[in-house]
């Protein structure tokens, strides 16, 4: 199944989702990684999300307050194989961030990937690229320190996109403004990716 396919298919279901008539505990497969995502160290194996977790995530309910509208993720398929940015994890070891072009109340979303190993499946481990979360990432100095890490952290950018997020987020936003903006935009824009 190509991208437009697999993409089309994850906006179906999700639209069932939200209107309350997913089955309960479905996963969604989202394809496997294109030569974006193996370049910045994804394996190549099915990328898989539960709809319980987007559940959880999206509840106002939820204890991290990253409450989102399930549609504001539409076309996630396409999005996380066009990402902005592909960061290291500084929470979960061998997980990696995708900054995204979604957005949610202005906050760009991030989709955190870790591979997983079903060590109950029967037959063989099974091994998937799994969304361990998604969310709208509110804390753009948090972002701003990700580009600034340079090779420490990043691990794929678009420039062009990269270069366009962070000259549009408001210095207000930031301690330092001007200067952290012009830091990071000359980090980013001289990071070479692995070919």
């Amino acid at each position: 199944m190509d991208l437009e396919e697999t993409n089309n298919r994850f906006n179906s279901e999700l639209q069932m989702q939200i209107d309350g008539t997913l089955p309960k505990g479905h996963i969604y497969s989202l394809g496997y990684p294109n030569a974006i995502l193996l370049s910045a160290g994804i394996e190549n194996l099915p990328i898989e999300l539960s709809s319980e977790r987007i559940a959880v995530k999206s509840s106002p309910d939820y204890r991290r307050k990253h409450q989102f509208d399930l549609a504001s993720i539409k076309d996630l398929v396409k999005t996380i194989n066009n990402p902005i940015a592909i960061f290291k994890s500084t929470r979960l070891d061998g997980a990696k961030v995708i900054l995204t072009d979604l957005r949610h109340n202005g906050w760009n979303f991030v989709v955190i990937m870790n591979q997983y190993t079903n060590p109950h499946c029967r037959k063989e481990h099974i091994s998937v690229n799994s969304v361990k979360s998604l969310y709208p990432k509110d804390n753009v100095m948090d972002l701003m320190n990700w580009f600034r890490s340079g090779d420490k952290l990043i691990e794929w950018v678009d420039k062009e996109k990269a270069l366009n997020f962070i000259s549009t987020q408001s210095t207000n936003l930031i301690a330092s403004g001007n200067e952290i903006q012009g830091s990071t935009y000359n980090i980013v824009k001289n990071f070479e990716n692995v070919k």
